[in-house]
């Protein structure tokens, strides 16, 4: 089998190794990510700068990242230019982990209060704009062509792929036992009143921020080359997290 496993055999597989696993909905396994044009256009800008802007990171903040589609377009779009040298979304998430950290200290543990912290305060900056799957945007054809390229993206995917399997939130798999919950998820199992381990969760998400935060501080000067496979797994697990999983496994069937 080649590395590029299909979306279905690569949900199937994570499924396989838990107890009580479903068959993945069939609708998700036959769909593909592409960009338009003008989300290209926006990302293209993004990576240049944009992402440290304090108006845009505040905007990220309030929104736990992007929506799902354009988180994972950030990583695709960031990974075409820039291969595996995914700094600006290291620094970024793990800004938003510690923010998630933050939140879901012990003292702060209570359902109805996490629910509020949870929740996001605001739209998804690019959808907000009016990008979307048909928006259009004038990047020169090399950039679109480039922005296009999901290989690196999907090498970086692959490459950790044998620690961020354990990330995935169950339901986002089409699994409803237990296991972890992606942020979206959990919010809905806690208004549900349906989270039988909140502790566990918690630790997930220490465990994930303290990761990325390792993972980010490699890209100084003094820390080169300091990273693990697994440092890096968390950066698509914090992705995972913050907005879902199932824009992933369209991009890597």
């Amino acid at each position: 089998m080649t590395r590029y496993t299909n979306l279905m055999t690569t949900r199937q597989h994570m499924l396989q190794e838990q107890e009580g696993s479903l068959e993945p909905d069939s609708t998700q396994q036959t769909e593909c990510f592409s960009l338009s044009d003008g989300e290209i256009y926006y990302l293209w800008h993004f990576i240049q700068g944009s992402i440290m802007s304090p108006g845009v990171r505040h905007r990220l903040r309030r929104g736990w990242g992007f929506c799902q589609r354009h988180a994972w377009g950030n990583l695709v779009v960031e990974s075409a230019f820039r291969h595996e040298y995914l700094h600006g979304p290291a620094i970024l998430y793990e800004d938003i982990m510690g923010l998630a950290q933050e939140h879901i200290k012990t003292d702060l543990w209570h359902k109805t209060a996490l629910r509020l912290n949870l929740k996001m305060k605001g739209p998804c900056l690019m959808c907000d704009m009016g990008y979307g799957p048909q928006s259009v945007g004038h990047p020169m054809e090399e950039v679109l062509t480039q922005g296009r390229d999901i290989s690196n993206f999907q090498n970086f995917a692959f490459g950790t792929q044998r620690y961020w399997k354990k990330y995935v939130c169950r339901i986002c798999l089409g699994d409803q036992t237990d296991g972890h919950l992606c942020r979206p998820h959990l919010l809905s199992k806690l208004s549900q009143g349906q989270v039988k381990n909140i502790e566990a969760e918690r630790h997930f998400v220490h465990y994930l921020s303290e990761q990325l935060r390792i993972y980010a501080r490699s890209f100084r000067w003094e820390w080169q080359g300091t990273e693990t496979v697994e440092n890096k797994a968390s950066l698509i697990g914090a992705v995972g997290w913050c907005s879902g999983w199932n824009e992933l496994f369209k991009i890597l069937q």
